[in-house]
């Protein structure tokens, strides 16, 4: 995508480079919530950081008989203590306890609670990683090998992907709804009488976890919403309401004095000798033009993200269950290699490959396949899919009709044809003789 680029040239000199990346095991609405998000906040980080701790954060109007010294404690002491805001056309009530109502908590906290916002949207990512790691193959490393063959020759190459393929083979292959380690037997009791059909035994344990996840960038970017308004005491989740009502009515929208006030209170005791002299300052901070600014592109940013997340995870909970996507992705790869064409779509092919697709990949075969198709491209996918197919079909002869040789030449498929091109005799027999499930 051409904002993906964009985006990546843009925030890219920060943290990790997304274009440096060697595989891509997520989507782009993924990448707005753990990447873009997260460079974000580092940009308000910095700026919000640089005014507190660089510039004056505040300055308050002290009485003139203060020395310079004394003015630069005051400041101190208001930034330190927080300021509190009643409006201008209001007078400041003698009750300090009223005052003290409409304390201001939040704008020294600014940068920590940016990069915590920072830290909690990263965390569905190194969930991902953590748990797609113990799924049984190494994901990254396989997707690498793969894209690695266009740098080798034809024979190398071939060999290379066919590798690929015996280890996917495998993989799939040790799929079973079976248990080890201690207890066992005990544990697979369990399973038989409160079993939920979900994980590495199952065959859809990385979908599972592609599921969990997203539905986790959904919370965790809707729940940034109401972490704000908790933070900010100050009804943030209808921030950007007000913003579009104030802009479409012509109105000043930037001036909200009531959530990011420019111009506060401050008590101050001043010891003397005797007896204690207590001030009230008028005070600006300036960091406040940031603020407003920052939390009004968040409000905006989280409830694109939010958006976009509910839909992603609607959009998976829909693909995930469905058999149809799954068997015309296989159907694709299967075409470019000239397999399964109009005139050999007969019911005994058909129920091949559905087992081929159903009871031998599953969920997780056709996901890892469909990662490393995103990443590798058409030709490779296409040939690795095919020797694939040819593994399967082969096992599947093999165990049904031991006397079936396996085919030595390259287009394995085509030697269990017959000469007008259609099934031959032998292969129906074979395919006739199995039980599909």
């Amino acid at each position: 995508m051409v904002l993906v680029k964009i985006l990546d040239k843009v925030l890219g000199p920060i943290g990790v480079y997304e274009g440096h990346r060697t595989v891509f095991d997520d989507n782009f609405v993924d990448r707005l919530c753990h990447y873009y998000t997260i460079i974000g906040l580092f940009f308000g980080t910095i700026l919000v950081g640089t005014a507190e701790y660089v510039g004056n954060p505040i300055e308050c109007w002290c009485p003139a008989e203060l020395s310079p010294d004394e003015v630069k404690y005051v400041n101190f002491v208001c930034w330190v203590q927080n300021t509190y805001y009643i409006p201008p056309f209001k007078p400041v009530p003698y009750e300090y306890e009223f005052r003290y109502s409409n304390t201001i908590f939040y704008y020294q906290w600014v940068p920590l609670i940016l990069l915590i916002m920072a830290v909690i949207c990263k965390f569905p990512r190194l969930v991902w990683k953590y748990m797609s790691n113990r799924c049984g193959v190494g994901i990254k490393k396989l997707v690498e090998l793969a894209k690695q063959t266009h740098l080798n020759s034809k024979e190398d190459r071939e060999q290379k992907l066919k590798f690929v393929a015996q280890y996917i083979d495998k993989w799939c292959l040790n799929v079973r709804a079976h248990r080890s380690g201690i207890f066992a037997p005990t544990r697979e009791q369990a399973a038989s009488l409160c079993d939920i059909g979900c994980g590495r035994h199952h065959g859809n344990y990385l979908i599972s976890i592609r599921i969990m996840v997203r539905i986790m960038y959904f919370a965790v970017s809707f729940g940034l919403l109401f972490f704000l308004n908790e933070f900010l005491q100050n009804d943030i989740y209808i921030y950007g309401y007000d913003v579009i009502n104030k802009f479409l009515a012509g109105q000043d929208w930037s001036l909200n004095h009531v959530r990011f006030p420019r111009v506060t209170l401050c008590d101050f005791d001043l010891r003397q000798l005797s007896n204690i002299q207590r001030y009230t300052m008028q005070c600006v901070l300036p960091v406040n033009l940031y603020n407003e600014k920052l939390f009004i592109i968040l409000w905006f940013w989280m409830t694109l993200i939010s958006v976009m997340s509910f839909l992603n995870v609607l959009y998976t909970l829909i693909v995930a269950p469905m058999k149809k996507p799954r068997k015309n992705f296989i159907k694709k790869y299967l075409r470019l290699n000239e397999i399964y064409e109009k005139r050999e779509r007969d019911a005994l092919t058909k129920k091949l490959l559905q087992k081929f697709v159903e009871l031998h990949l599953k969920h997780d075969g056709i996901f890892l396949l469909q990662l490393m198709s995103n990443n590798v491209g058409s030709a490779v996918m296409g040939d690795i899919i095919k020797h694939l197919w040819d593994l399967y079909r082969d096992r599947q002869f093999q165990i049904n009709n031991g006397t079936v040789p396996k085919p030595a030449d390259k287009n394995s498929y085509v030697s269990y044809r017959s000469s007008n091109g259609t099934l031959s005799k032998e292969y129906k027999k074979t395919l006739a003789n199995e039980s599909f499930v």
